[in-house]
């Protein structure tokens, strides 16, 4: 086995632990259409990547992974609250390969099953098996981390209404909206395991700079993965027209005639394009053309080295830190999240 495939068995084995008490917390149970609802996302899939986090950083200050288990949880409710909540924003109709919560029950269910999967997570940190004061502090984390991904969210959405954003306001903006919960993980962690403080914020520097790195991945591999690794079409982000640091970095860049060609192309083809008489080909011809774009002003090497910068200076801080597999494991995951194909 590589080190990636051993890294890979520990992430289920942690997962284990976390879904039996996840679905504790949401059980089969009246009324079903809400709890339905609301355990369609955890039941879905997804790698239980965030509460692995908070299991391992808890271990990698020499505390107990077992006792770490309820924050975990919260965090992942947290995620999931927060997927059901965009994909209501976004209208997307899929997620993990299945149909959304709201295309399945309707947008009022969805939000009270996203505000469900909320409220469950600060029930989660109350069985939390550490002290009142520990409870308190993580409590302080999650929170401030939900404040967090809403501002980011909302940055977000208003950047839909504008035409180009710069480099700065993207990166305050994924900040909030990926990495604040990736740096609540790794805190969370720490806090439940240790006492010592630059232990604890050496855990946070690294959540908040893989979380940022993990989400401009995303990006550059919407643009160069291969389709049927990604499992969707290459460019999606320029067919919705998508700001993400790729497209800042290119209009800081570009001159006015390949902005202007860019411009073209950039969200044409968003929402629903069929019955518009629109060809495929002549559609992924035009994105292709935009991605060329993209590719002669820099603009997606630029994204690949920040993400990839933002991972060493993650795991730089993580130096702090005792020598041990579980430190070894957050490193790990820090350089696959720049070096993953889909």
């Amino acid at each position: 086995m590589g080190e990636y495939d051993e890294l890979f068995a520990r992430i289920k084995e942690k997962a284990k632990l976390v879904d039996e008490k996840l679905f504790e917390l949401i059980p089969e149970k009246e009324p079903r259409v809400l709890y339905d609802a609301a355990r369609h996302y955890p039941l879905a899939g997804g790698k239980r990547v965030r509460p692995f986090v908070v299991l391992t950083a808890t271990e990698a200050v020499g505390g107990d992974p077992l006792s770490a288990v309820y924050p975990a949880v919260a965090i992942e409710l947290i995620h999931n609250y927060s997927l059901v909540h965009d994909d209501i924003m976004d209208m997307d109709e899929t997620r993990r390969g299945k149909p959304t919560v709201h295309k399945l029950w309707g947008i009022n269910m969805a939000i009270l099953a996203g505000d469900l999967l909320f409220s469950k997570a600060f029930e989660a940190v109350s069985r939390a098996e550490v002290s009142s004061e520990k409870k308190a502090r993580i409590l302080e984390t999650i929170v401030k981390a939900s404040n967090e991904l809403c501002e980011g969210q909302a940055m977000d959405l208003e950047f839909e209404k504008r035409e180009t954003v710069t480099i700065d306001e993207y990166m305050k903006m994924i900040s909030g909206k990926t990495g604040a919960l990736f740096d609540a993980s790794a805190t969370v962690g720490g806090i439940v395991g240790t006492d010592d403080e630059e232990y604890i914020k050496a855990l946070s520097t690294w959540g908040r700079n893989v979380g940022i790195a993990f989400q401009i991945w995303d990006d550059v591999l919407d643009l160069i993965a291969d389709e049927e690794k990604l499992g969707k079409p290459v460019g999606s982000d320029i067919r919705k027209g998508k700001k993400t640091l790729i497209v800042a970095h290119f209009f800081e860049n570009a001159d006015e005639k390949a902005k202007e060609k860019f411009m073209k192309v950039f969200g044409r083809y968003a929402g629903d394009v069929k019955g518009k008489g629109i060809i495929e080909e002549d559609m992924k011809a035009e994105v292709m053309e935009a991605i060329d774009l993209l590719k002669e002003y820099g603009s997606i090497d630029y994204a690949s080295r920040v993400a990839k910068d933002l991972v060493n200076k993650a795991n730089e801080a993580l130096k702090a830190l005792p020598n041990s597999t579980a430190r070894k494991d957050l490193e790990l995951l820090a350089r696959f999240i720049v070096e993953r194909e889909y």
